[in-house]
């Protein structure tokens, strides 16, 4: 049956080339086997082994004629532990049909990537990155590959039409605006929820001026009520481009429909505000700083939803010590948990009304990044590298406070410093192969005292993550990699807990002091620009005193990728 099926494939493939006026394909193909095993003080859990999940994905993009096209992604996927196919599988990734509606106005249909500002439709980056080398890197990248993690966008289904016009010489107007369907309803109990948004904005050489919507709306009518949830953002973006710097601002307002039990009440209504500018001093050193207030009932699901689904258990060891404690999604899994089967990955991919659930183990300062609610203070960022690009340093810091008391009157006080860099040894001492050194630190705070008569213990959090990395060609194309990444977290945060309406209506005393740490060792061989074998050693330890918990994971990769 898959042999006939393969055959389908392929004579359809050539019939559709045949037709198009213009194709091209492209893909890669990746091999991944893997071996974990805890200590051998566990002797409960099976050793976990991957060997070699095979796929590939063709990517083919052709001109139906002239005004549609044609893209698509299909995954063959096979495991070589097994030497047949019935392990075989075929997927399609994605597909998408784009073309021209006039001489200025696009539209896309189908499996579509979209973004709009920080905080009203924004896919923030998981937590845990300070500045780590080619053995991490080439692990986020598959996860980012694999989930449809491209940049800031969220990849959705549905329909998308844009345009641009030239109003003088130097000005253009461009707009969009999309729909796509977040859920699809069982007509008994679950609605539909769609979510619109669009955006029209203004571009000159010196003045930028831009007006955003977007809405998260459930149709109940049918159902259960005859009411729809909406949750509405509006927004304003406002810059100023001169030669050298650069002014910033965005301001707007949510506005969040109550419960169906509430929907004759007011609705939930929230602000922000975000300005700052951005001074090139010279072409290798750059200032950035902004402020920003964000209400305690700002509500934008877009640019609040978090890329890892913390409510899930990591697919790898989610029981230690012979299956007496359970853990939480750490660093490593993150990082090295890939999975080419969709459903079992913690990397989420739903935009839906309130706040998900975060791990503070990795501080509580910018949950959900810009737009976390009751936020308020400056953020500042500085770039600099010398003239040869030998060093290059990125250091940025943020003094933020609750901008209203959670439980009592008294605000946290949040900070946050960065610093990462990267130091290419080979350029310093004028050497032809790759030797770079690179390293970063993070550290972040929450503090608050309280009164005495109060007998409850002050609130101070803290977490600070370490990360070092090298890399060597010992031989032309072929390099040694090692890398250093510790995460500590320490302390005690009174986390709230919000109903349905964005309300707080109680708080989780959270507690930790832990460690986690990521040795790794590996060899890297780059056959082409495209082309590159990777084999990775690596310990994950662990310590959490809280709940005394101590293990250690060993894990081997082997990794062969190839583009095209």
């Amino acid at each position: 049956m898959r042999i006939i099926l393969s055959y389908t494939f392929i004579f359809s493939i050539l019939t559709i080339f045949g037709q198009y006026p213009k194709f091209e394909i492209g893909g890669l193909s990746r091999a991944l086997a893997d071996n974990s095993f805890l200590d051998q003080m566990d002797t409960v859990n099976n050793d976990v082994k991957q060997d070699f999940n095979l796929v590939f994905d063709l990517a083919i993009n052709g001109e139906l004629n002239e005004f549609i096209n044609f893209y698509s992604e299909l995954r063959l996927g096979n495991s070589l532990e097994v030497f047949d196919t019935s392990s075989s599988y075929i997927n399609l990734r994605r597909i998408l049909i784009y073309g021209k509606l006039s001489k200025n106005t696009s539209f896309e249909i189908g499996d579509i990537d979209l973004k709009m500002t920080s905080f009203t439709l924004w896919n923030f980056q998981e937590e845990g990155i300070v500045n780590e080398n080619r053995l991490a890197n080439n692990f986020r990248e598959i996860q980012r590959y694999e989930n449809f993690n491209n940049g800031n966008f969220w990849r959705r289904q549905g329909l998308v039409i844009k345009g641009n016009k030239s109003v003088f010489k130097d000005d253009t107007i461009s707009y969009k605006t999309f729909g796509t369907r977040e859920l699809a309803s069982n007509e008994i109990s679950t609605p539909d929820v769609f979510l619109y948004g669009s955006e029209i904005k203004y571009h000159s050489n010196i003045i930028s001026l831009g007006f955003n919507h977007i809405d998260l709306f459930s149709n109940y009518k049918g159902i259960n009520y005859d009411t729809n949830l909406n949750n509405h953002v509006f927004s304003t973006n406002f810059d100023l481009n001169f030669k050298k710097i650069k002014l910033q601002s965005e301001f707007g307002f949510s506005s969040l429909t109550n419960t169906m039990k509430n929907f004759d009440s007011k609705w939930i209504n929230g602000e922000f505000l975000n300005v700052g500018f951005n001074f090139d001093i010279s072409d290798n050193f750059s200032f950035s700083t902004s402020f920003r207030s964000v209400s305690e009932d700002f509500s934008s699901p877009g640019s609040q939803s978090k890329r890892i689904n913390y409510s899930m258990a990591p697919s790898m060891f989610p029981q230690t010590n012979n299956n007496i404690i359970s853990r939480d999604i750490s660093l490593s899994d993150i990082i090295y948990g890939v999975d080419f089967i969709r459903s079992n990955s913690i990397y989420n991919r739903t935009i839906d009304y309130g706040l998900d659930h975060f791990n503070p183990i990795f501080g509580v300062i910018e949950p959900y990044g810009l737009s976390t609610p009751n936020r308020r203070g400056i953020s500042s960022d500085l770039t600099f590298s010398d003239s040869l690009k030998i060093i290059t340093v990125n250091a940025n810091f943020s003094l933020l406070n609750d901008l209203v008391g959670e439980g009592i009157n008294t605000k946290r006080n949040y900070s946050k410093y960065s610093i990462a860099f990267d130091f290419s040894l080979n350029k310093l001492l004028s050497l032809e192969n790759q030797f770079l050194f690179s390293g970063g630190y993070s550290t972040s705070s929450s503090k608050r005292d309280h009164p005495i008569i109060l007998n409850v213990q002050n609130v101070n959090l803290k977490c600070n993550i370490i990360d070092l990395g090298l890399e060597f060609e010992i031989l032309k194309n072929f390099s040694v990699l090692s890398s250093y990444k510790r995460l500590f977290s320490n302390g005690l945060d009174y986390l709230p807990i919000r109903n349905s309406d964005f309300t707080i209506e109680s708080y989780n005393a959270f507690q930790c002091d832990l460690v986690h740490e990521i040795n790794s060792f590996g060899l890297a061989y780059d056959f082409n620009k495209k082309s590159s074998v990777l084999i990775n050693y690596q310990i994950l330890n662990f310590n959490d005193k809280i709940l005394d918990n101590s293990f250690s994971i060993n894990q081997f990769f082997v990794l062969v990728q190839i583009k095209f």
